[in-house]
């Protein structure tokens, strides 16, 4: 807009005068629970895991729940003369929020380091605060999905002591889940707490 604000191109101005600037708004200082943006951060760069592994000793099955949020440590697309900005103040602020710790993780891929922070959901305390979160603010993309199934089987290791008793739910699901769903439904989204004034 500011480059091509004196032009004498018919086409540009008639463009100009359909473009409003957006409204620059100040950073969201309020408490993580009182608004969505938990929920489109996960959708972006969250997600569930189900992980189902032979007891160690035991001719038994485990099966493990997950909750990981995994970014790059810099922001690094800024003015090359800019410094780089960490990401670790809203990790950090996540994890508080949740009650556990930031992880860093370095890995090398084709010769090239990776370096991340993660925040994991792996306690029944930080589990049942992000159920308390999502069902408040519920996801929008597939992970919606992910996150009901993840959670049926939440409730079935809170009702029932012996992995026996969904076993076979975990396994079934597991099959329709993250990178392997194939089924999908967008009900979800009717009805969605961003439609409401």
């Amino acid at each position: 807009i500011i480059n091509n604000k004196n032009s004498i191109l018919p086409s540009t101005k008639s463009i100009l005068t359909q473009i409003k600037p957006l409204e620059i708004k100040p950073l969201d200082r309020s408490n993580i629970d009182n608004n969505g943006w938990f929920s489109g951060f996960t959708d972006a760069d969250g997600n569930f895991s189900i992980n189902i592994h032979q007891r160690s000793n035991k001719n038994l099955m485990r099966v493990q729940l997950f909750y990981r949020l995994e970014i790059r440590q810099n922001y690094n697309r800024l003015d090359p003369e800019e410094n780089k900005v960490s990401y670790y103040p809203i990790m950090s602020r996540l994890s508080e929020y949740l009650g556990v710790n930031v992880f860093s993780r370095n890995r090398i891929i084709k010769d090239r380091h990776y370096y991340s922070y993660i925040v994991m959901a792996h306690n029944k305390t930080s589990k049942l605060k992000l159920i308390e979160y999502f069902n408040k603010f519920p996801l929008l993309s597939s992970k919606y999905l992910d996150y009901k199934d993840w959670l049926h089987i939440f409730n079935l290791q809170q009702t029932h002591s012996m992995t026996t008793h969904y076993l076979e739910d975990a396994l079934k699901i597991r099959k329709n889940f993250n990178s392997t769903r194939s089924i999908y439904s967008w009900d979800h989204l009717n009805n969605c707490y961003l439609t409401y004034s």
